[in-house]
Formats: C-alpha cells, sequence, structure tokens
C-alpha cells in the first residue's frame, strides 16, 4: 500500500520486468557473498579485526541509515499527535503518542531484522489505523469520561488489538493461508482509503488548531474560521509542495524521490526565519498555538514519564462495559491492518527483484505484532516507501537494521525534546498532503477503474467514515461489496453461455450404422431434435430466476418455430458453484418442462467426477420418481411403418412381425459426468425412437434394450461394413483375413503413450479407455465401445501411441492388423489399402469437429 509513500512524496517508480525468480536470485545473491568473501580474504584493508569490518560496512551505509531515521522521526511527530482525539483530556498525550510510534516501530524493525526473508526492509507503526485509535478513544469518552478508568482501557485496548492483529497474521502464516487476503474486495479497500484520506484530512485540521472539528456550523467556524491563522501556514506549505511535486514529476513518475523528505526537513527552519523576518518572538508564537506544548515536564529526559507508556494500565480501572462496545471497532482495525501485507510485500519484493514468500512475512508480521501488543504498544508493519527508500539508499544487512533499531531508541528517549521545537504545520502540512493523496487515490484516481456501482460504493464508504466513523464505513463496505457482488452476477454475467443444436454438437459416436448415421442425418428426426443449453458462472438465488426464464423463453420460441427439440441437454461443466436455492428452482424447472413441452428427455450435465457442486443432493432429485418413468418404444409403431414405406408391402409385414417384441426402455432423465456421453446417449434416444433394432447393435448404445431377437452375424464383417461403405464384400474378406485376434483381460493394458505404433486394432467385444497420461484438462479421457477402430492414425503416420488404452470389462477380444501386413497390403493391393486411409481422414475429420464444436459454443 502506498499510503506512507504518499506522506514522504516519495515513492520510486517500481523497477520494469517481472520479479527474479528464486534460483536466479540464490544464484545472484551467492555470486555476491562470493565476491564480497573473496575482497574481506584478499584485500590488504579487510585484514583487521571483525569490529573494524562492522564499523566499515556501518559507515558505508550512513546516508540510508540517516534517510530512514529521518523519516521515522518526521512520521513519529504528526501521528503521535494525532492518536488522541483533543478531546480527551490527557496530560502528556502528545509525547505518549510520539513513544508509541516509536516503540511499535523499533519493535517492528527488530524483529524483521531476524524474521523477514527481505535484509532491506522498514517496519513502521500502522499510521493507517489512526481512525480506529480516535473511534476507540471516542468510545471511552462517551463511556467513562476523561478520567484513570478511559485511560487505562485506552491503552488495555491498543495492546489487545495489536495481539489480536498478531496472532491473526501468524496463523494465516504458519497455515499458509496467505493467499486468502486476496479476497478482499479491491474497491472496498479503495473506498476506505479515500475514507482515511478524508479522515486525516480533517485530523491534520484538528492538529494544526488543537481544536475538536465537526461538520456542523459550531464546528467550522471554532475549527476553521476562528483558528485560521494557524492553518494559513499549512495550506501554504502544501501548495509550495503540490507546486514542486507537479514540476518535478514527468509521465506521473516522480524524478526526485527524495523531494517530500527534504522539504518536510527544511519547513521547520524556514517557518523559524519567517518569524524571524516578521519579529515575532518564539513567546509569543507559543503563545498563538503555533507550536506543540511542553513535551517534557522536567529538565531530564530520565524521568517516570520516559516508560509511561508501559505503566498506564490499571487492571483495577479497567472498564469491562467499554471493551465489549468496543469490539466491532477492534475487528474493524484487524480486518484492516490485514489487508496491507499483501500489497506492500509483493510491491516491494518487485522493487527489489527478490521472490517474495508471503507466508513467511506474514509470520514476521505476527512476531512483531504480538511483542508489540504484550507491552500495550500499536501495530507495526513493512512499510513500502520507507523500504524502498532504505533499498535504494544502499542500505542492507542486519548491522544497517540494528542501527535503524539503535537510532529509533534515541529518538524514544530524546524525540520529545526535539520536537517540542517543531512547530504545529510541520505535522499539519504531512497530515494534510497524506490525507489528500489517500483521498486523490481513492475517490478521484479511481474513477475510470471502476464501473458505475462500485464507484458509488467508494464513495458512500468514504461519506459514512467522515460522518458516522470507522464500523459504520465498514459495515457500509461489507454492503457494497455484497450488492456488487449480487448485481455484477444479475447484470454483467448471464447464466447461460450459450445453446445450439445438436446437430452441429456432434457427439464422439462417429462409427455408426448407416442405418444410424441416415436417421441422425434427417432435418426432422435426426440430429436438430437436440437441443444443449451450456450454463456458466455462479448458479445462485441472485440469477436462477432470470435463467430459468430465459430456458422457458427458448423452448417457447422453438414450439412455436415448429423446431421443439425431442433431448433437452442441460449442461453445468462449466458451472462454477449451485446454491441450494438455486439448485431447488432447477427440480421444479425439469418438472416443468417436461409437464409444459413436448420433450421426451432431459439431460444434465455436471462435468465433475463428484458431480453438481452445491451440497444439494441436485443428482438424485433431478431424476425422481417423474424423471425415473421410463419411455417404452415398441418397434411396430406407425412412425416406424411410414418411415419403412419404400420396403415392399410383405417384406415390412414379415419384419414387423418378427420384430414386434422388440422394446427400448429410455429414462426420461438421467445425469452425465461429460457432454459427450449425453451427446452419445441423446442420439441413441433418436435412433431407438426410429428403430430400437438398430440401437440394439450399436456400440455407442447407453440404455438397455429389454428384449431383441436378431441374427447372428460376423461381427468383424459387420464393423468393416459400417466403417468402410466404399468396399465390397470381397474386398472386406481380404481384410478380415489380415487381422488376428487378441483376447485381453480386465486392466490390461493394449499400448502406453509414447509406445510405437505398429499396428492397427478392431474393437470387436468388451470396453476400454483412452487417457492421456500427465495432463490434467477436461475430457482426458475417451471410452473405446465395441464397433471402433484404434491405432489407425499411428499405422498410416508411424507416429508414437498418442494415448495409453487400457481394458475396463472383464475382457475383450480385438483384432489386429500388424504393420508388416499392412505393408504387403499398400504394394500388392493399394485400392483396398486406399480404404484405410480413408478411414484415417474421415476419423480425423469427426475428431475435430467434435473438439471444435465443444470448444466453441456459439450463444
Amino acid at each position: 500500500m502506498a499510503v506512507v509513500a504518499d506522506i514522504m512524496s516519495a515513492t520510486p517508480a517500481l523497477l520494469p520486468g517481472p520479479p527474479l525468480s528464486m534460483e536466479s536470485f540464490e544464484a545472484d545473491e551467492a555470486c555476491k557473498n562470493s565476491l564480497k568473501d573473496d575482497k574481506i580474504a584478499h584485500s590488504p584493508k579487510e585484514e583487521g579485526s571483525n569490529a573494524k569490518i562492522m564499523i566499515r560496512d556501518i559507515t558505508s551505509q550512513l546516508p540510508a541509515i540517516f534517510v530512514v531515521s529521518i523519516m521515522i522521526f518526521m512520521l513519529g511527530i504528526p501521528f503521535g499527535a494525532a492518536f488522541f482525539p483533543t478531546e480527551l483530556e490527557l496530560p502528556g498525550k502528545e509525547i505518549m503518542g510520539l513513544r508509541m510510534f516509536l516503540f511499535s516501530t523499533m519493535m517492528a524493525q527488530l524483529v524483521f531484522t531476524f524474521s523477514s526473508k527481505f535484509t532491506n526492509c522498514v517496519g513502521v507503526q500502522m499510521v493507517e489505523n489512526v481512525p480506529f485509535y480516535l473511534e476507540l478513544a471516542r468510545i471511552l469518552i462517551a463511556e467513562e469520561g476523561n478520567g484513570e478508568s478511559a485511560s487505562s482501557t485506552l491503552f488495555f485496548l491498543f495492546g489487545i488489538s495489536s495481539l489480536i492483529v498478531g496472532l491473526s497474521f501468524y496463523l494465516l502464516g504458519r497455515f499458509e493461508l496467505g493467499r486468502i487476503l486476496y479476497f478482499f474486495p479491491k474497491h472496498v479497500l479503495v473506498g476506505c482509503i479515500g475514507g482515511i484520506g478524508l479522515f486525516i484530512v480533517v485530523t491534520a485540521l484538528e492538529v494544526s488548531t488543537n481544536t475538536t472539528f465537526t461538520f456542523t456550523a459550531e464546528g467550522v467556524n471554532e475549527c476553521i474560521i476562528q483558528k485560521f491563522q494557524l492553518l494559513l501556514p499549512v495550506f501554504a506549505f502544501e501548495v509550495v509542495l503540490r507546486l514542486l511535486t507537479s514540476l518535478t514529476t514527468k509521465d506521473g513518475v516522480a524524478q526526485y524521490p527524495l523531494l517530500g523528505p527534504i522539504y518536510y526537513c527544511f519547513i521547520t527552519p524556514v517557518f523559524y526565519a519567517v518569524l524571524l523576518c516578521a519579529g515575532i518572538s518564539l513567546e509569543s508564537a507559543e503563545d498563538g498555538g503555533y507550536f506543540f506544548p511542553p513535551l517534557i515536564s522536567s529538565g531530564s529526559v530520565f524521568n517516570k514519564d520516559l516508560f509511561r507508556i508501559f505503566t498506564e494500565v490499571n487492571p483495577r480501572m479497567i472498564s469491562w462495559t467499554a471493551v465489549v462496545k468496543s469490539i466491532p471497532t477492534i475487528l474493524g482495525l484487524t480486518a484492516f491492518s490485514l489487508i496491507h501485507v499483501p500489497i506492500n510485500i509483493p510491491a516491494f519484493a518487485i522493487s527489489t527483484n527478490v521472490e517474495p514468500d508471503m507466508n513467511a512475512e506474514l509470520i514476521a508480521h505476527g512476531y512483531s505484532n504480538v511483542i508489540s501488543g504484550l507491552f500495550g504498544g500499536l501495530q507495526n508493519y513493512l512499510a513500502y516507501s520507507p523500504s524502498v527508500v532504505y533499498s535504494k539508499s544502499q542500505g542492507d544487512g542486519k548491522r544497517s537494521s540494528l542501527s535503524i533499531v539503535t537510532i529509533t531508541i534515541a529518538i524514544f528517549i530524546y524525540g520529545p525534546t526535539i520536537a517540542s521545537y517543531v512547530p504545529r504545520c510541520m505535522a499539519g502540512t504531512l497530515l494534510l498532503h497524506l490525507g489528500i493523496d489517500l483521498f486523490l487515490e481513492g475517490g478521484i484516481d479511481s474513477y475510470r477503474d471502476y464501473d458505475t456501482l462500485e464507484y458509488s460504493g467508494i464513495c458512500l464508504i468514504m461519506i459514512v467514515m467522515v460522518v458516522f466513523g470507522m464500523d459504520q464505513a465498514l459495515l457500509a463496505g461489507l454492503v457494497a461489496a455484497l450488492s456488487t457482488y449480487v448485481a455484477q452476477s444479475i447484470v454483467y454475467q448471464d447464466p447461460i453461455r450459450g445453446a445450439m443444436s445438436g446437430a452441429r454438437l456432434r457427439s464422439s459416436a462417429w462409427n455408426r450404422s448407416s442405418e444410424a448415421q441416415q436417421i441422425l442425418l434427417d432435418p426432422k428426426i435426426g440430429r436438430g431434435r437436440i437441443y444443449v443449453v451450456e450454463l456458466q458462472g455462479h448458479i445462485f438465488f441472485g440469477n436462477i430466476v432470470k435463467l430459468t426464464e430465459d430456458i422457458k423463453q427458448r423452448l417457447n420460441q422453438k414450439r412455436q418455430a415448429g423446431d421443439e427439440p425431442i433431448v433437452v441437454i442441460l449442461d453445468f461443466s462449466d458451472v462454477l458453484g449451485v446454491d441450494s436455492s438455486a439448485a431447488q428452482s432447477i427440480v421444479k424447472l425439469k418438472i416443468f418442462i417436461q409437464k409444459n413441452f413436448n420433450v421426451k428427455i432431459l439431460l444434465f450435465v455436471t462435468g465433475h467426477e463428484d458431480g453438481f457442486l452445491c451440497s444439494y443432493d441436485l443428482s438424485h432429485k433431478v431424476v425422481d420418481e417423474l424423471g425415473r418413468k421410463s419411455i417404452h418404444i415398441v418397434e411396430n409403431k406407425p412412425l416406424l411403418k411410414e418411415r419403412r414405406m419404400s420396403l415392399a408391402a410383405g417384406a415390412l409385414a414379415n419384419h414387423v412381425e418378427s420384430q414386434q417384441n422388440v422394446i427400448a426402455e429410455i429414462p426420461r432423465s438421467q445425469v452425465f459426468e461429460t457432454t459427450d456421453d449425453a451427446l452419445i446417449f441423446a442420439e441413441d434416444v433418436l435412433i431407438a425412437l426410429e428403430d430400437p433394432t438398430i440401437i440394439q447393435t450399436d456400440c455407442h448404445a447407453r440404455f438397455p434394450l429389454m428384449h431383441c431377437t436378431s441374427d447372428n452375424i460376423d461381427e468383424v464383417n459387420s464393423i468393416l461394413e459400417t466403417i468402410m461403405p466404399e468396399a465390397s464384400e470381397d474386398e472386406i474378406e481380404i481384410i478380415v483375413n489380415l487381422l488376428a485376434p487378441e483376447k485381453y483381460q480386465r486392466g490390461d493394458i493394449v499400448w502406453e503413450q509414447g509406445d510405437a505404433s505398429d499396428s492397427l486394432k478392431v474393437v470387436v467385444s468388451g470396453s476400454l479407455i483412452s487417457l492421456l497420461e500427465d495432463v490434467v484438462v477436461r475430457n482426458a479421457t475417451e471410452s473405446i465401445c465395441p464397433g471402433a477402430v484404434i491405432g489407425e492414425l499411428g499405422l498410416v503416420n508411424r507416429n508414437p501411441r498418442l494415448t495409453t488404452v487400457q481394458v475396463l470389462s472383464d475382457d475383450a477380444i480385438l483384432y489386429s492388423l500388424s504393420r508388416e501386413k499392412w505393408q504387403t497390403l499398400t504394394e500388392q493391393q493399394p485400392k483396398i489399402a486406399r480404404y484405410i486411409d480413408m478411414l484415417v481422414i474421415r476419423y480425423l475429420f469427426h475428431r475435430i469437429q467434435h473438439v471444435s464444436n465443444n470448444r466453441y459454443l456459439p450463444v
């Protein structure tokens, strides 16, 4: 998060390119360490003691140490004064606030020195939580007034909140749940940033004038109009800084990253120079409110106030009623604290070309916040901008980091004395500049990045935060997040991805008999009577009404056009989840379709091995008693007779009489794992509705024939006649004589992926499966049924086996054409060999068409 970056106006541009991989980073570090060790071992100047080496390392990094220490001190003055509201009557609260900031900062830096994977990071007190601290203080004032009980309870809450934040960080890191933090809605975070910006602007006015600002005529009059002389230098310094920043920014990138820190350093001497030129004495300026009151009550800094922040809590004076009322604010503070790390750490890792370890950094943050909380300290984190400035100033290593801790301790002791000579306008300018930048980042710059609904949520959060407080703002953020999710799911994501007929979305069962193909290609009774509706996204209570109404409307349009489908397939393959309300509505939709439309079969595709992605038992419910009723198809129905009008009347009568007991039983609803399985079943239905005797010998039949009478045939000849309709009986017989039978048992491997392609095989009986090894993709397997030909492409093209083929049934019989016999056939009878070439081309065409149709489903 670029909050501290905005404070200092010193955010350098991120380095181009992706972060280095961990391997390249470790190799680079090993090289650097090797060179460093080599220099130490061979340079005559390095032959001193370890103390001299340490002094040399620290001396070489003095600029980085100095810059970061100044930044910490400058941050501590305004925010130390902002931790407590002006209405809280707590003597010495400014010095306590400064030391609270410094203590939390030194704890963070000390822990990160030994626990963080970064060797050049800077830890700082979490300044973004200032609005929460003010909210806690005001809860206590309303409950306990301005007494010792309020003070003890407030510092107790500070420590407890840090402990809770630290434990949250630690547990997330320990259980490797760091990624969960990325699921926080971004526009809610942006709204909080903008709201905190406005909150800090108000804090800047209060710190500069030492009054309480309210959005009333009296509050504006007291804080701004009557004290405008105190705000005038703040506004003047802010305007000058904005102008300098604008003049030194090129293409959105600050050309001088240290402009902010240097500018803030010069505010104090410039203010003194103005007083001198105007002839105003320091006593008059102090009486006029231009300086903070003396922060040290006695001449020595080593007095009882030095460790006051650690002794302020009196367990007997804690107001537990106020603690209970503060729980929502503490929970909000915890949630908001967790947001910063997933933003700061990756950003700093990119800037320094380091591979981040989010879970390790979360654990380090857990340690630093727990230790701070045990002593009643505030929350802390890895601050992005100071870390980048420190890194680019060549700061690195434990010695340099511990030097920063040592200087911070010195500032902890002597800082209040120095801060007494810093004018209020310096703290006010820093806070005002930060607040405006955060407001611009969250409320203005985000306008083009979010849609109207999301931006409305951002504005709502900002307004509620400033007018009503942090707790109400976080509640508004929750409402905004849920409203956005529901609205976008309904408005922007149509639960129906597309729909099309089975005439275009064909199954993989392309080696059916010529009679079956004739039925499926018929425009009136064929694949065109299959209607596939593909769903997508999350199906939930917010869009299920739109889904059901859309499907009903589509079926009505089909009916009016005289093209009502016989089989409807609802494909859930691309659905990410179904809630219980939507699942129950889907069951009602199924019943409605079966009662009100002439849809004989309704099929469902889950797209997942575990069924529908919902806790509701949808798979069972869509095949309820109504769905389990079967369609019984007897062959001697009028429709079949009409289709056979071209046959001789006597032959037809004899055929019907011999086949009149053929009955197919088809369930009215069914659930499948893949779309292809559902399409094969749907095609079987269309064939069975016309002639069950055809489907009885079809290798892809997916439902039982209750009774069937047919003549025994030579299965190999029958299969070859089906797949090679151009070949004569004599030519078929020649091919059959070249085939050798093979028997397999359950679990046998016919061939493995990558094996040499030395044969073509015809599946006569049994079931097999073809699967891709070492891949995780949708539809990476394919069922192989009797009547299929496998290995034809490898035989002709000589490429290795593309998949592994394994037997699933108890036994299987295959007939194999070896490469040697294939070569003999091509040399002696090329016309017959050409039939196999045509088979390869036809199979390739069907496969490409099948994959293409399933990949691109038109809307």
